[in-house]
C-alpha cells in the first residue's frame, strides 16, 4: 500500500530540517566550547571536518543496504543514531572530555549522512509525478534552509549552555520518529533497470554526471559565502553585520528552494539553470570587488536565493535522469553534494592562513578568492552545457509538456 503524498511531504521536510539544524547548531558555540575543552582552533575545527567526511563516506554506504534494510527502518535508525550521537556530546560537555565529544559528532554525522540519500530515494519511488515530486524535493531543500535558520536562531541563545540545548534538538528527533512510525508505509523499492518510469527521460550517464558536477559546485558556492563569512565581513568593516547577513542568507536560501514550485510552471530547467549560473558569476564578481558593504550583502543574497533554487533543480533533475541503480545513483549525488562543502572549507581555509601569513590584508585574500571562484564557475558551468546539450531533461518544453 503506497504513502499519502502528504506524508511523504512532511517526512521530507522534518527529516530535512533535522538534518541542517544538526550541522548547524554548534558554529555560533565554537569559542564557548573551546573554552569549555581548553582546545586549540585546529582541534575545534575536528567537530564541523569530522561531520563532513562522515557524511561524504556514509552516504555512500546507504545504497548497500537500502534494499536488505528498506527506507522507514533506515530513516528510524538515522534518527536513533543521531540522538545517540547528541547524548554522547552532553556526556562529553558533563565530563570535560573532549574526544568524546568528536565522537559523539562522528555518530551524529552517520545518521546525517543517511537522511539526504533516504529521502532523495523515497521521492523517486513514491512520488511518480514532476509535479508532486517537484514540491517533495523543494520541501527537502526548504526544510534544510529552514532548519539552519531555526538551529542558528535558537543555538545563539544557549552560547554559553550547550548542554540544555541539545535536550531540544533530541526531543525533535524523538517527535519526528513518532510520526513516521505511526504515519510512514514501509517504501516499496522499485530498481527500474527493465521498466523507465517516465518514457521521456531516457537513462543518461551524461546527463548524471553533469548533475552531480553540478550539485557538486552549487554546494561549493554555498559554502563560499557562509563559511568564513566572519572573515570578510571584517575585510570590509562591518563584523557586527555578520549574524545579519547570515540570517538573510537562510531566508533567502529558503525562498529559493521552494521557488522552482512556481518558476518551473513559467521557464525551462535550461533557462532557470542558465539564470542561476550567470548570477553566480555576477555575484562572485560582486563580492571580490568589495565596492561596498550594500553591494556586497545584495551579492549574498542574490547568490543564496539562486543556490537554493539550484539545490532543487537539480533534485528533480537527478530523479529523473536515473532509472537504473537508483539508490546507488542518489547516494553517490549526495555525497558529491557533501563533498563541494568540505573542499571548499578546506582550500579556502589553507589559502586564508597562507596569504595572511604572507602579510596580505583579507580584503586582498578575498578578492582572489572569489576572483578565482568566478573563473572556476564559469569553466564548470560551460562543461555543464556542453554535457546537457540535446538530453531531454534540458529542452525547454520538456517541464510545460510534463506539467
Amino acid at each position: 500500500m503506497k504513502n499519502s503524498r502528504n506524508n511523504i511531504y512532511i517526512v521530507d521536510f522534518l527529516m530535512s530540517f533535522i538534518t541542517v539544524f544538526g550541522v548547524v547548531m554548534f558554529l555560533p558555540m565554537f569559542p564557548h566550547i573551546q573554552e569549555v575543552f581548553g582546545v586549540s582552533v585546529s582541534q575545534i575545527s575536528w567537530i564541523p571536518n569530522v561531520a563532513f567526511l562522515t557524511m561524504i563516506i556514509f552516504a555512500i554506504l546507504v545504497s548497500k543496504i537500502i534494499n536488505r534494510v528498506g527506507i522507514k527502518k533506515l530513516l528510524l535508525i538515522s534518527l536513533i543514531l543521531w540522538i545517540t550521537g547528541i547524548v554522547l556530546e552532553i556526556v562529553a560537555l558533563s565530563n570535560l572530555h573532549f574526544y568524546v565529544f568528536v565522537i559523539g559528532r562522528f555518530v551524529e554525522g552517520i545518521g546525517e549522512a543517511f537522511m539526504f540519500p533516504l529521502l532523495l530515494s523515497m521521492n523517486k519511488f513514491e512520488l511518480k509525478t514532476l509535479g508532486s515530486e517537484k514540491i517533495g524535493l523543494s520541501l527537502i531543500e526548504f526544510g534544510a534552509a529552514l532548519g539552519g535558520l531555526i538551529s542558528g536562531i535558537i543555538s545563539g541563545n544557549f552560547i554559553n549552555n550547550p548542554r540544555q540545548f541539545l535536550v531540544i534538538p533530541i526531543c525533535f528527533a524523538i517527535i519526528v520518529g513518532v510520526f513516521i512510525i505511526i504515519k510512514l508505509k514501509p517504501v516499496v523499492l522499485i530498481d527500474t533497470d527493465t521498466e523507465s518510469q517516465n518514457k521521456e527521460v531516457k537513462e543518461s550517464n551524461k546527463a548524471y554526471i553533469s548533475l552531480v558536477l553540478m550539485i557538486f559546485i552549487i554546494q561549493t558556492i554555498f559554502s563560499s559565502i557562509q563559511v568564513y563569512l566572519a572573515y570578510y565581513m571584517d575585510a570590509i568593516s562591518s563584523p557586527n553585520l555578520t549574524g545579519f547577513v547570515i540570517s538573510i542568507e537562510q531566508i533567502l536560501l529558503a525562498i529559493g528552494t521552494i521557488a522552482p514550485i512556481v518558476i518551473l510552471k513559467k521557464i525551462s530547467l535550461r533557462t532557470t539553470r542558465n539564470i542561476i549560473f550567470l548570477i553566480f558569476v555576477f555575484g562572485t564578481i560582486i563580492l571580490s570587488l568589495q565596492i561596498s558593504i550594500y553591494l556586497s550583502i545584495l551579492g549574498f543574497g542574490i547568490m543564496a536565493f539562486s543556490i537554493g533554487v539550484g539545490f532543487t533543480i537539480s533534485n528533480i533533475c537527478v530523479t529523473k535522469v536515473i532509472s537504473t541503480k537508483v539508490s546507488q545513483k542518489l547516494s553517490i549525488y549526495t555525497a558529491i553534494r557533501n563533498a563541494g562543502g568540505f573542499v571548499l572549507s578546506f582550500i579556502w581555509g589553507n589559502m586564508i592562513a597562507s596569504y595572511h601569513e604572507s602579510g596580505q590584508s583579507y580584503g586582498e585574500i578575498f578578492r582572489h578568492l572569489y576572483t578565482f571562484e568566478g573563473i572556476i564557475v564559469i569553466g564548470i558551468f560551460i562543461i555543464i552545457i556542453f554535457m546537457q546539450k540535446g538530453e531531454v531533461m534540458f529542452k525547454p518544453e520538456f517541464v510545460q509538456k510534463e506539467l
